[in-house]
């Protein structure tokens, strides 16, 4: 039998049965050594079949992961995506009137958020519309708010995912079909899509040489228990300045259940407090920390505070971000490192018009951040 008739009998075979339900959506396909004995195929036969369906926005075959099913469906990106990109004989997407753009965020605030959908939204003024979704850490509610973005008609995608440890399927379904999309704020290992963030783990590293600089041996690490790649790029960057400094890193330090802060969660602050004067109480000989976000420092604070300890006579911290308030005189005024939020947000929406013409290309944005000094810091007391 002709090779050409084999790779298409190996690949009708699959679609109908993932069609059919045979193979749900987010499942792995077996493995290709199982579908070579399944249909007597050779490597490059079935290679070829796979090929077509990640084509058609069937499946997304990741390194080390497998071969996984994204959408049962897939349908093109509406009437303009008949023309497709310049990239692999792919001409770029012609728009006609302003293109409507969606963005789906876990959630926003003074301390993170609101400057960067400002600037979203000053970056779209006259040029697109932009169509905003919060998911609120809910991992489910991100694939059917993806879903009720593109059955409106949006041409473009700006994601802030929950979770950097998996991907929804939805979104892989996007990037298989070159679908622009541009994630903020995280990052997926292994994954061809594009992103903008900040560069976490250089500044965490410059807050901990700070803590160094100032005099402190031991310091801390407090975190929430949110699995995002920025917690872990921080984690990262705090571990390197001891290693660069020479000083040793004590893992019993570090505190990484914090939970009241992550969107959605039911845990309650009080219930994150009790656990963090616990955690702080059993470390006299900590004198400073590093903690992931601004929330947590405020919790922190007020841990030290039931100690009878003063921030930063007894005990400094410098945190990630801080609200912006330029004009309330009593908002305690941490050291933080300061996310570049309103670049971030002009970057995303850029990314996105570079990829409306030019389908399927990957950029990855690492913005540079900056440490502000506050009233939270000092040299350790003898």
């Amino acid at each position: 039998m002709p090779e050409k008739l084999l790779y298409e009998q190996v690949y009708t075979a699959l679609k109908a049965r993932i069609r059919g339900g045979g193979i749900a959506v987010g499942e792995r396909l077996p493995s290709p050594a199982q579908l070579g004995e399944e249909f007597s195929v050779s490597s490059i036969t079935l290679k070829r079949a796979l090929d077509m369906l990640q084509d058609e926005g069937y499946v997304v075959r990741r390194p080390k992961h497998g071969t996984v099913v994204v959408d049962a469906d897939p349908q093109p990106r509406g009437a303009a995506a008949a023309t497709e990109g310049e990239h692999e004989g792919v001409r770029p997407l012609r728009v006609s009137g302003p293109p409507l753009l969606g963005a789906v965020i876990t959630s926003f605030d003074d301390t993170f958020g609101t400057r960067l959908l400002s600037a979203m939204l000053t970056s779209t003024a006259g040029r697109a519309n932009l169509v905003l979704k919060t998911s609120d850490g809910d991992s489910a509610a991100e694939g059917a708010q993806i879903a009720e973005l593109l059955a409106a008609g949006t041409l473009g995608l700006a994601f802030q995912p929950s979770s950097s440890q998996s991907i929804p399927p939805a979104l892989m379904g996007l990037l298989a079909r070159r679908f622009p999309v541009v994630i903020i704020d995280r990052s997926f290992d292994g994954v061809p899509v594009s992103t903008v963030c900040s560069d976490n783990a250089g500044g965490a590293r410059k807050a901990t040489e700070h803590l160094f600089a100032l005099g402190h041996r031991r310091i801390g690490l407090i975190s929430s228990a949110s699995p995002v790649s920025t917690v872990e790029d921080r984690r990262n960057g705090y571990v390197s300045a001891h290693a660069a400094a020479g000083v040793l890193h004590h893992d019993q330090d570090e505190f990484s259940e914090v939970y009241s802060v992550t969107p959605g969660s039911r845990v309650s602050a009080a219930e994150d407090l009790e656990r963090l004067v616990e955690f702080v109480r059993a470390r006299p000989q900590v004198t400073a920390y590093l903690v992931s976000e601004h929330h947590i420092a405020v919790l922190l604070m007020r841990a030290c505070r039931e100690l009878g300890l003063s921030v930063p006579g007894d005990v400094s911290v410098v945190c990630f971000d801080q609200p912006f308030a330029p004009l309330d005189d009593s908002l305690f005024r941490f050291t933080h490192v300061a996310q570049p939020q309103a670049l971030m947000g002009a970057r995303v929406i850029d990314e996105l018009f570079d990829q409306l013409g030019r389908p399927g290309s990957v950029t990855k944005h690492v913005l540079p951040t900056e440490l502000v000094l506050g009233a939270s810091t000092a040299v350790p007391r003898e």
